[in-house]
């Protein structure tokens, strides 16, 4: 699972790189929603299928996913709560009442797995909490590629009718890939610094 996010981490610095030049590659890679609308942007200008690049960004949103929901189903509860903090111990509900059967539940976390591709929506516990709450794997990869199959297509479709302005903006940030991937690595490497300074803090 780490591994996901340590090879998020790495695609940051890529972006910049293939966001003018092959969007479609870079909505495989990272499945990123913005990228999907880029990639859809080429494909109004007859650089790309659009079948071809509605593919990528469906197998870039869903290619990670089952490995948060064996994580949920390996180490359920104790991972949800990692992944969405500790919650008020007063309003911690029953171990019984999600994973036990609820049907209103587990309704509710099926809905979060289509709904994962959003943007602001924590995707990561929804999967972690499907597989916790005993969901089958094929219903799991059903409503995940449900779920990213439509938002793919709502990005790519964007992209699709914005069309060159879109291209001509991605191309422009190519140009600038270099240094904005060298400020990009420095930000992380700066973060990274920071938050061991801060631990340093604590721990003296």
């Amino acid at each position: 699972m780490w591994f996901v996010f340590a090879y998020s981490f790495a695609m940051w610095p890529l972006k910049p790189w293939l966001i003018g030049t092959n969007p479609v590659l870079l909505a495989v890679l990272t499945g990123d929603q913005s990228t999907m609308t880029v990639a859809g942007a080429f494909a109004r200008v007859g650089e790309a299928p659009y079948v071809l690049v509605l593919l990528a960004g469906t197998l870039g949103m869903v290619k990670f996913a089952w490995v948060f929901w064996l994580a949920g189903r390996l180490w359920g509860e104790n991972l949800v709560r990692l992944l969405t903090g500790p919650p008020d111990e007063r309003k911690k509900p029953k171990r019984g009442l999600i994973a036990g059967g609820n049907p209103a539940n587990r309704c509710l976390i099926a809905a979060a797995v289509v709904l994962a591709p959003l943007p602001l929506v924590p995707s990561a516990p929804a999967f972690a909490a499907a597989g916790w709450v005993g969901m089958r794997l094929p219903t799991f990869l059903v409503l995940n590629v449900i779920g990213s199959a439509a938002w793919a297509g709502l990005f790519t479709g964007i992209g699709f009718a914005i069309g060159s302005p879109a291209v001509q903006l991605a191309e422009k940030v190519g140009d600038y890939a270099l240094w904005i991937s060298l400020a990009m690595v420095a930000a992380m490497l700066l973060t990274r610094l920071t938050m061991g300074l801060r631990a340093a803090r604590k721990a003296s």
